[in-house]
């Protein structure tokens, strides 16, 4: 169960803003992947949000035991991707093919194997809230649970604003399959990104992610749906978008420089 992480700066493609362009590349890169599909993509914008550099567009498709998300910030010139899937995808290749889709001057890309004590991959790291775009929680339940299509939904439903989250659709949650199936996936998308929980129905175990760009302490966030859903569960804290403040404050340095001409016409 393989999560891999891209986080790309300095796009300038045209596809970032166009739903086609986003529609595209998020159907091809999961073909080129051959991970199994259990729906169609489904594209968000998000315009005229409090923030106007938060506009853009989100994307997502639900995977076996997992998903595929594109959130692209066209203004600030960046785009960050999530794939976790029960099967084998690689990350070279999953860098390889989603910059060739959408190229970018600079990229970090990281994985994290869910199947794991997600503790033993001591993948935490300081949040920098001055530098970093946001945290992303990966969070597993350590104790077996019951859940079913309508809990997973409720859980979504409420989550987002009892973790200071702006949600900007309602849940989607479906079965991998129609008949015994292995998998419930649920998925919401919010303005800072998504949440998203998966749960193995034979195992009874729940894998959950929550990324946004409102710094919230982990403990809260586990806590908050350990609380939903009345378990223990463990998380890792992964900070995306390293460095983003930097590079979005040199691009403004960059259109002042630009803009200078009109000094020597006074």
């Amino acid at each position: 169960m393989l999560h891999i992480m891209l986080d790309a700066y300095d796009c300038t493609d045209t596809k970032t803003a166009d739903l086609r362009g986003v529609y595209e590349t998020i159907t091809k890169v999961v073909d080129i992947m051959g991970a199994k599909t259990i729906m169609p993509p489904v594209l968000v914008p998000y315009y005229y949000g409090t923030t106007a550099d938060d506009d853009g567009i989100s994307a997502f498709v639900l995977l076996k035991g997992g998903h595929f998300t594109i959130h692209t910030f066209p203004s600030r010139q960046c785009y960050f991707v999530d794939m976790m899937y029960d099967g084998f995808i690689s990350e070279d290749k999953f860098r390889d093919v989603m910059l060739k889709e959408l190229p970018a001057t600079s990229s970090s890309v990281a994985s994290v194997d869910r199947r794991f004590c997600i503790q033993d991959q001591n993948k935490d790291m300081r949040i920098d809230e001055a530098k970093d775009f946001g945290p992303h929680y990966m969070i597993k339940s350590n104790e077996k649970i019951d859940l079913d299509i309508n809990k997973i939904y409720d859980v979504l439903d409420r989550l987002p604003p009892q973790v200071n989250m702006t949600p900007i659709m309602r849940p989607v949650v479906i079965t991998n399959k129609v008949k015994n199936p292995k998998y419930i996936s649920g998925i919401t998308m919010i303005a800072e990104s998504h949440i998203a929980i998966h749960y193995d129905i034979e195992n009874k175990s729940l894998f959950a992610d929550i990324f946004s760009c409102s710094f919230i302490d982990s403990k809260d966030v586990s806590a908050t749906l350990a609380r939903e859903l009345g378990i223990k569960c463990e998380n890792i804290l992964i900070s995306r978008g390293t460095k983003h403040t930097n590079r979005h404050a040199l691009r403004d340095q960059v259109i002042t420089r630009a803009a200078r001409w009109r000094e020597n016409i006074t």
